[in-house]
């Protein structure tokens, strides 16, 4: 089954309306799994909970959060209202932004909750409770309109360089297409969800065919982090959810050590080896699986 939209809040609500309990998301280390109906239920709810605090179209929300639950379930929040999801990599960066509303921190010692600029804060442990525990009951909005192809979603870096819902979708169509992706695929995204890789290539994929994006507990929102922790990470992740394709960096793949036994069920995947977003003929091999490359051409 292939789904299509024209945003990626609108491709989860078209698996949620014809495979409500099919798994969307997987965050093992946070003991996570979030149906399709569920994902698009939580992220309307939040999505009204920022409605309710001002947020409107063109506005600008920045995040440090790493690659949890909640850093998804925020960008599809933010798609659903037309606000640009922005990643908070440096002061400069930030600064360069003409209208941040707000901001949303991982933590009280986070890289955002040292800065300055005077902006409401909403703590990434306290969105976390919001989300799991009830706290986004009363925010379920009636309907949906869905925002149109060419609306920003995501600045993962530079206001100059906006990340479009178009974009978005014709990565995540054109990787499930070169992997032959289906809804029976587990997808370890071991990738910066604040990247059009992580979250174009490696989720929007998912999304287009129905299957499973599943996280590693890694940390960061620049690169890859450390490569040994997001290997370790990963391998974990690989084996005990059984994941069948990869999306990974070449930092990653080099770090990842062999399964000890049986091998995996890893079918394929694909590895960004640099800039640039196309499928290239050079493959990287792990576990005895070929990986298909990403840069440029």
């Amino acid at each position: 089954m292939v789904y299509t939209a024209k945003s990626i809040a609108g491709l989860v609500e078209a698996v949620a309306s014809r495979a409500p309990s099919s798994i969307a998301l997987k965050s093992p280390f946070q003991s996570q799994t979030f149906t399709y109906q569920q994902l698009s239920s939580t992220s309307n709810a939040l999505a009204g909970f920022l409605s309710m605090y001002g947020y409107e179209p063109k506005d600008v929300l920045m995040s440090d959060l790493p690659n949890v639950s909640e850093n998804l379930m925020l960008q599809l929040a933010c798609n659903r209202l037309g606000v640009t999801f922005a990643t908070a990599k440096s002061i400069e960066a930030m600064t360069k932004f003409p209208k941040i509303k707000g901001a949303v921190t991982s933590s009280d010692s986070g890289f955002l909750s040292e800065t300055v600029l005077p902006v409401p804060f909403l703590g990434g442990d306290f969105l976390m409770d919001l989300i799991h525990n009830g706290g986004l009951d009363e925010f379920n909005r009636e309907s949906f309109a869905e925002k149109e192809s060419d609306t920003v979603h995501a600045c993962y870096g530079s206001p100059t360089s906006p990340y479009t819902n178009r974009q978005a979708l014709e990565q995540g169509e054109d990787a499930a297409f070169e992997l032959s992706m289906c809804e029976d695929d587990n997808v370890c995204v071991s990738i910066t969800l604040c990247h059009a890789f992580g979250m174009g290539s490696g989720v929007c994929s998912a999304f287009t065919r129905g299957a499973t994006v599943v996280l590693p507990a890694v940390g960061g929102i620049q690169g890859c982090g450390v490569p040994s922790e997001r290997a370790a990470a990963t391998l974990q992740v690989l084996k005990d959810e059984k994941c069948t394709l990869l999306f990974a960096d070449t930092h990653t793949l080099k770090a990842l050590p062999e399964p000890l036994a049986h091998g995996l069920p890893l079918r394929g995947g694909a590895c960004k080896i640099g800039s640039g977003s196309t499928f290239l003929e050079e493959t990287r091999k792990y576990s005895g699986v070929s990986l298909r490359t990403v840069g440029k051409k």
